[in-house]
């Protein structure tokens, strides 16, 4: 059983790889298969009990359908039918091949085409190809708009469901039907997966003993891996650091609490609060690895763990905050394994900051407010948040 915090509804540039964050994530909120819109009223099982119903309209199904159903689409669609009665956005029925994926991205590996993706209004856009991935093989390129996914095309393609189709097992392939500089034809590519060897982070000294790092996600190797390179970039002579959080949807709620304490020595990281109205306090861990001067750079791709960790330094004074309004997603998310196979995701509790502020639907707003297009990160010169930390990191050196 793992406790998660990430977004994995709206948005973001996701390392779907596709390696994407899925759902930790995450995240999705789809499986591959379709799953039906559920009422939220009615009164049709009023007088009959769950298995009851299930199992009448099953045989029903059995005798009657043109069609009828496999065990296993029964199966999920009963499951996809009670998840959807708890009006949660973030509950998520995970099969045994995509739990599988889920607990692969935890650990770091990821299996796909090499892309991140996001959400553009209605449009899949690809936001970045890495090199020596099967993507940039086969000639994709970053602003390319997915527009049909082995042979499926959608009004609307969402994030979470495309890289529940797009990832997949290594050698197996996956056709993408892409508009490329708003042609009207398609073009299409047919690629096939691999591993995709793209680390979670990302680490470099700049001009005035400023160490930069960026953290894609917070997994399970995240708090080794943020240490490593404070210690590298310390090595080197860092004076101050740069944390870039911008497009980390988030994670697992240990690592975040995990990399928090790397920057915040004792006290309140977050809150939790439970439906019972229970709150569960979780303390720094007291492996700290410095108390250099800290700019934290944020964005509305921002969400979760990320904003956990904005938060909790924001609360206690111990950095800047620069960028643009955080995502904003405050609940806490559960993953419980199933006797047989696979695993449901769901909401579980909500957290606020050490100083009891909200962060659900509001986000977390920077000390120092620079808005900026999201293409401009891919190069320093252009970056102007990255700039603008860099000055208020020089107030502090």
């Amino acid at each position: 059983m793992k406790t998660l915090i990430k977004l994995t509804a709206a948005f973001t540039v996701v390392l779907i790889l596709v390696v994407a964050a899925f759902g930790m994530g995450v995240w999705f909120e789809r499986t591959v298969l379709a799953h039906p819109e559920v009422p939220s009223g009615g009164d049709a099982t009023n007088t009959a009990d769950l298995e009851s119903a299930v199992s009448e309209v099953a045989g029903i199904i059995e005798r009657e359908a043109l069609v009828p159903s496999s065990e296993t689409s029964m199966t999920t669609g009963a499951i996809w039918g009670i998840l959807g009665s708890l009006e949660d956005s973030h509950a998520v029925y995970f099969d045994a091949r995509h739990y599988d994926y889920f607990n692969q991205e935890n650990d770091g590996i990821f299996y796909g085409i090499g892309v991140t993706i996001s959400n553009d209004g209605n449009d899949l856009v690809v936001t970045s190809v890495f090199e020596g991935t099967p993507a940039e093989a086969e000639g994709l390129k970053a602003d390319d708009v997915i527009v049909e996914i082995d042979g499926e095309i959608r009004e609307r393609w969402d994030v979470e469901e495309a890289v529940l189709l797009i990832r997949g097992e290594e050698g197996t392939q996956v056709t993408l039907g892409i508009r490329r500089n708003g042609e009207e034809d398609l073009r299409e590519f047919t690629i096939t997966r691999a591993k995709i060897d793209v680390p979670n982070i990302e680490s470099e000294m700049l001009e005035g003993d400023i160490g930069y790092i960026r953290l894609y996600q917070f997994t399970d190797p995240a708090v080794g891996e943020v240490r490593e390179a404070l210690d590298e970039l310390a090595g080197k002579g860092a004076k101050g650091f740069v944390l870039d959080l911008r497009d980390n949807p988030g994670g697992l709620l240990d690592s975040a609490i995990d990399v928090t304490s790397l920057f915040v020595a004792d006290g309140v990281i977050v809150r939790v609060e439970d439906r019972e109205g229970t709150v569960e306090e979780y303390r720094a861990t007291g492996e700290i690895a410095t108390d250099a001067p800290l700019v934290v750079l944020i964005n509305g791709n921002s969400a979760s763990a990320s904003e956990i960790l904005g938060g909790a330094v924001q609360d206690y004074g111990r950095a800047v905050l620069v960028g643009e309004r955080s995502f904003g997603k405050g609940s806490v998310q559960q993953i419980e394994p199933l006797s047989f196979g696979g695993a449901i995701k769901l909401t579980i509790a909500h957290y606020v900051t050490p100083k009891n502020r909200v962060i659900d639907r509001v986000g977390l707003a920077p000390d120092v407010v620079v808005e900026m297009a999201p293409e401009l990160q891919r190069d320093h010169e252009t970056d102007t948040q990255l700039e603008r930390a860099i000055a208020e990191l020089e107030k502090q050196l």
